[in-house]
């Protein structure tokens, strides 16, 4: 039986190594056609993916590249205690929480999400829209993602 994941978990993101994408991420079935193929559903996709605004250029101090080739870019993302990022949007990703805390993620439509970051857990999301993070914890909150070009 599917579950049906809500906002918070499907956005526990941000909110970021996929644990590794593993080697068998192109592999076929028998049909020929790639494996694993079905969409992932994000409740907080906008309808318009063409804004881009890239939080590595933006914010350099808080999302440090850590491998780019023609097929991924890695990101380490850290947002210490009471700290905000600033407005961005994301790729389709994954994301591996290295260092799990309580996140505000600001909507651009005026919600507001608590993401309960959990160490050791890992998520896909698809295009994720205008937004900007706190952290409301006390810990410094550390995630990996594995962005899709």
């Amino acid at each position: 039986m599917k579950a049906k994941l809500s906002i918070k978990q499907n956005f526990s993101f941000l909110l970021l190594i996929t644990v590794l994408i593993p080697a068998g991420c192109n592999s076929s079935n028998e049909s020929g056609k790639p494996a694993n193929t079905t969409p992932v559903k994000n409740e907080v996709q906008k309808k318009d993916t063409t804004l881009n605004i890239d939080p590595v250029k933006l914010m350099p101090d808080k999302f440090k590249v850590l491998l780019e080739n023609e097929h991924v870019r890695v990101v380490e993302y850290s947002l210490k205690p009471g700290e905000k990022d600033d407005w961005h949007t994301h790729p389709p990703k994954s994301s591996y929480v290295v260092t799990g805390g309580k996140l505000k993620v600001h909507l651009e439509n005026g919600e507001i999400i608590v993401a309960d970051e959990k160490t050791g857990t890992a998520s896909w999301m698809n295009y994720v829209g205008k937004h900007y993070v706190e952290n409301i914890d006390t810990t410094t909150v550390t995630i990996v993602f594995t962005e899709i070009k």
